[in-house]
């Protein structure tokens, strides 16, 4: 809990203030005063420690403060106190899955969410994810391609149902996938960089010399996809002189 300090005694001293003490912190939250903010939604909360949003702006500013654990702890109880909300359950999968790497438990958490908002694109995009991080692409792939029918031109979603195919060893498609993502984010190192580590595998030299070119100068090139690059001359100009 927060210490007090003298900016609040005057609230403290009113009976019943629990709305003054709420509505403070959104107003301290909102100017970036984090610590007063923490301080005035715990009072608020000694009052009606029952308030779904006083907890979920609790955990909010946990969470920018970067006190992880405490902010889960907050949604939970957020969740506790409405089950069908979705914004608690997001928010501790996000925490979850971006801040701390437990993609195994921001599963539990996205699912929920997605239950309360189906239409919901980052929840599904994060579920697959969490997926793929977890190993399991055909389930990942699922996900992804749902994040598709609710943004159908989604760079990440695209290169994502890529590594899935490649992980899967369906390297036809999962060139599909990344073309797609390049044909949204041209000059993007990530899907020409996925697109020649396929085209060396298949022993498609020239598609990837065609694409090492596509890079630009200032990308901070992988070394096994240099080396890739310059097998690949070295093979197509040993050919030609055959």
């Amino acid at each position: 809990m927060v210490e007090q300090s003298s900016l609040y005694r005057t609230l403290e001293c009113r009976p019943d203030t629990y709305y003054g003490w709420y509505h403070q912190g959104n107003k301290l939250r909102s100017q970036n005063n984090l610590m007063d903010a923490l301080f005035s939604y715990e009072k608020a909360l000694e009052y009606y420690p029952d308030d779904y949003f006083c907890w979920y702006y609790h955990g909010k500013v946990l969470e920018e403060l970067g006190k992880y654990g405490q902010a889960i702890d907050s949604f939970r109880q957020a969740c506790k106190i409405q089950p069908e909300n979705y914004w608690a359950w997001y928010s501790a999968g996000y925490i979850l899955q971006e801040k701390i790497g437990n993609n195994q438990e921001s599963i539990d958490f996205l699912r929920i969410a997605l239950e309360n908002n189906p239409s919901d694109y980052w929840c599904t995009y994060r579920l697959g994810k969490a997926y793929f991080y977890q190993k399991k692409y055909i389930k990942a792939l699922d996900f992804f391609h749902q994040a598709l029918k609710i943004k159908p031109d989604d760079y990440w979603s695209y290169y994502r149902c890529g590594q899935c195919r490649q992980k899967l060893k369906q390297l036809d498609l999962a060139k599909k996938n990344y073309l797609k993502a390049l044909q949204i984010k041209p000059h993007d190192y990530w899907s020409i960089a996925s697109l020649i580590s396929i085209f060396s595998s298949q022993n498609l030299f020239r598609d990837v010399i065609s694409y090492g070119q596509q890079l630009d100068k200032t990308d901070n090139i992988d070394y096994d996809i240099e080396a890739k690059i310059l097998s690949a001359h070295l093979i197509v100009g040993q050919n030609s002189e055959n």
